[in-house]
């Protein structure tokens, strides 16, 4: 009752809630099953950095667990693992600064990463690297981070981002990258500021060495000439297609998206051809249409000599079904459609693999891991096929998301689920890949061991700072950083 009332001191009685409906709104992540329930005993909405700092404090001295929450996008998100504060930030929504003429842009960790590119689109500018619809905010973005659109070209979310405003666990605030300069005349000019890099810190920490608070992005300039095109090839063909991928990431045009038959079926669009498995869908921009003409045929270039055969109407039709980030189109979708679920419930469509990262060179030996893998636990025909889809990265990257539609009150088919699920992540892992959505302690033990040595290395750090003030086992204790 006293953590109750100190929060309500802080933010407002209308903003701190113990109602057992409430809490349980927060409580569920859609793509890891009914069955995970992570319910928060508070939650708490602030709306000022000041709020989230007092929050911190609060907790410290009560010693209660606190969870930051952002929105839901493609991945989901659920409660917290232990109970305690669960903090949203959906109030925290504001855009502080659009810089059209040095392409920068800063804004509260709660605003959607769709309502900032949609007010950057408005004044010539662009952040293309998010797939999803209105929901996820621009702070969840970058700790998790996005693999989408437009990372052939730029790379991925983090890659633009620049600088945080970050509320550490202590309760102490701090600004790293560009956002350490943020209320100087230059403004948040430059990650790399004087001193070392610690943006780098917090993106894809998942939020587990501060609440961030604010985000600074690069932005980019917005062409006006865009073309679509896509070129497929037949499952033997794989290499084929995999050397026409790895070409098409050098010249780095603006996105390249590959996506399997069955992938291709989650979205209403023409017939495909009989023998296409696999298909390349490309996005080419241009300041001109000279430009424009002289990429796309490159594009047709490279293409024709692996192999590829031109499948027109097929990219136009699937980049309209995605929201605006990359063109300024505005209607929001749903994965998958609702037309490619069974009418029975209950059915949903979840990851069946962690979104997989890996050189874009194996794909020919991962894709056939994954489909020895599925066969095996009979996730490979109907109903249960998977589908890949798979981002390439300008550093010839590749992630991808393992999507299949299951009955989640089946249990049987949970536990082939996660035995096809185990093994694979098991030669995965050992192969040396990496992976994406799945947060601990739901990944294999060697990402721990990743974990571990980061945890040693920000020991070593700060022992070499503030030589009386080393880091205790379990602590994450940075405001001496």
């Amino acid at each position: 009752m006293e953590i109750i009332s100190t929060l309500k001191k802080i933010v407002g009685p209308d903003r701190v809630s113990t109602s057992d409906s409430i809490c349980l709104s927060y409580s569920f992540n859609c793509f890891l099953g009914r069955d995970i329930v992570r319910k928060p005993d508070i939650v708490v909405m602030a709306e000022t950095t000041e709020q989230v700092s007092e929050i911190l404090k609060a907790a410290n001295k009560y010693n209660v667990t606190i969870t930051p929450k952002g929105a839901v996008g493609a991945a989901g998100t659920g409660g917290p693992l232990k109970g305690g504060i669960l903090l949203d930030l959906a109030l925290m929504d504001k855009i502080d600064l659009i810089d059209t003429t040095n392409m920068k842009a800063v804004a509260e960790a709660g605003c959607s990463f769709f309502k900032l590119s949609q007010e950057l689109f408005k004044k010539g500018l662009m952040l293309p690297t998010a797939p999803y619809g209105p929901g996820p905010s621009v702070a969840a973005s970058a700790i998790t981070p996005v693999n989408a659109f437009g990372e052939t070209k730029y790379g991925p979310n983090i890659n633009l981002v620049e600088g945080f405003e970050v509320v550490l666990p202590s309760g102490e605030t701090i600004r790293v990258g560009s956002m350490a300069y943020a209320d100087s005349d230059f403004g948040p000019y430059y990650r790399y500021i004087t001193g070392p890099d610690l943006v780098g810190l917090f993106t894809k920490s998942n939020g587990a060495f501060g609440i961030v608070t604010k985000i600074a992005y690069r932005c980019l300039h917005r062409p006006k000439h865009w073309a679509f095109h896509t070129y497929y090839w037949p499952l033997d063909r794989i290499r084929d297609a995999t050397e026409a991928l790895v070409a098409s990431i050098a010249i780095e045009v603006f996105d390249i998206h590959l996506m399997d038959r069955w992938r291709f079926e989650m979205e209403p669009g023409p017939i495909l051809p009989d023998d296409c498995e696999f298909a390349l869908q490309f996005i080419v921009n241009a300041e001109n249409e000279q430009e424009l003409h002289g990429k796309e045929q490159t594009v047709k270039d490279i293409c024709g000599t692996h192999g590829g055969i031109y499948l027109p109407g097929h990219a136009e039709d699937f980049y309209s079904q995605w929201p605006p980030p990359l063109i300024g189109l505005r209607r929001p979708t749903t994965l998958p459609s609702a037309s490619t679920l069974p009418t029975k419930i209950p059915r949903r469509h979840i990851y069946l693999f962690d979104e997989l990262i890996f050189p874009a060179s194996r794909l020919p030996e991962v894709y056939a891991k994954i489909m020895e893998t599925c066969k095996k636990y009979g996730f490979w025909d109907i109903p249960h096929h998977v589908a890949f889809s798979g981002f390439p990265m300008n550093h010839q990257v590749i992630t991808a998301p393992i999507g299949i539609a299951l009955d989640d009150s089946d249990p049987y088919l949970v536990e082939r689920f996660h035995k096809c699920q185990g093994e694979f992540r098991e030669w995965f892992g050992k192969k040396g890949g990496t992976f994406q959505y799945r947060l601990p302690p739901m990944v294999p033990d060697f990402v721990w061991t990743n974990q571990l040595g980061v945890y040693n290395l920000l020991k070593s750090i700060k022992a070499l700072l503030d030589p009386n003030n080393i880091l205790s086992p379990g602590t994450f204790e940075l405001g001496g950083v």
